[in-house]
Order: structure tokens, then C-alpha cells, then sequence
């Protein structure tokens, strides 16, 4: 893997790792549960309806901006090659699995060591779609 010059792992990671998990907190709110993954691990685009519930107490226009930030991770996910895109589905989207590190290796048919550097590589690279990567301000 060639990993671009003056990048900062640690916090690249912890962007994208928080970008995620706002990601996934943000679908239980606006997501309605029709979009499914597909054989191509291809994420739809979703398109934001407003509900009348008088239990919610989010505003119509944060409910907009969770939809359009859920369309700018699928859509910076979507940028990814098919094994980036399993690796990053498995590995952060699909909760109902829980997809350990080995299962997800043999899966794509790595050996573990390799799986660890294709992992990183494809979080580096989602964090550049993303436009979240970080500088490694160290001197060198």
C-alpha cells in the first residue's frame, strides 16, 4: 500500500469513525427502512419525507440536514471499489451481524495480515472521499 505522504492515521481514522457513527445514529431517525444493500454493496440515495408524528421533536430541517448528510456519506461510500465497500459495510453499517475481522477476511479471501493493511488503506481512501483526512503535523 502506498499511503499518501504526511497523513495522519490516528486522527484520519477517528474522523471517519465519527462520521459513521453519526451516519448510523442519523438513519434511525430519517432513514424508513425500505433501502437495502445490494449484491454490488451499492448504498441508494435517500430522498427525505416529512412524517407528521407528534412524538418526534426534531424540526423539519435538521430531519432535511440528517437526510442530506446520510446521502453525503452513501455518496462518498459509493466511490469505493466493491472490497472497500464490504469492508467498510461490514465492518460499520451492518449491525445486525457483528462481522468479525477473520469472517470478513476469509469472506474476500485474504489472509488476516493482508485484510489489516487493505482495512487501513480503505479507510484512509473513504476519509479522502469523505474530505476528512488529516495532516500529520509532526516534523520530521
Amino acid at each position: 500500500m502506498v499511503q499518501p505522504k504526511n497523513i495522519s492515521w490516528s486522527k484520519t481514522k477517528k474522523n471517519v469513525e465519527e462520521i459513521i457513527t453519526k451516519y448510523n445514529y442519523y438513519t434511525l431517525s430519517v432513514d424508513n427502512g425500505i433501502s437495502s444493500i445490494s449484491n454490488d454493496f451499492i448504498l441508494d440515495k435517500i430522498y427525505f419525507e416529512t412524517a407528521e408524528n407528534p412524538y418526534m421533536k426534531v424540526n423539519v430541517e435538521e430531519l432535511k440536514n440528517r437526510a442530506d448528510f446520510i446521502n453525503y456519506v452513501r455518496s462518498s461510500f459509493n466511490k469505493l471499489t466493491s472490497d472497500e465497500r464490504k469492508i467498510v459495510y461490514w465492518t460499520y453499517f451492518d449491525k445486525e451481524n457483528n462481522y468479525d475481522d477473520r469472517f470478513i477476511a476469509n469472506n474476500l479471501g485474504f489472509s488476516l495480515g493482508y485484510y489489516y493493511i487493505k482495512k487501513k488503506e480503505t479507510l484512509i481512501r473513504f476519509a479522502f472521499s469523505l474530505g476528512v483526512e488529516e495532516k500529520d503535523d509532526r516534523k520530521n
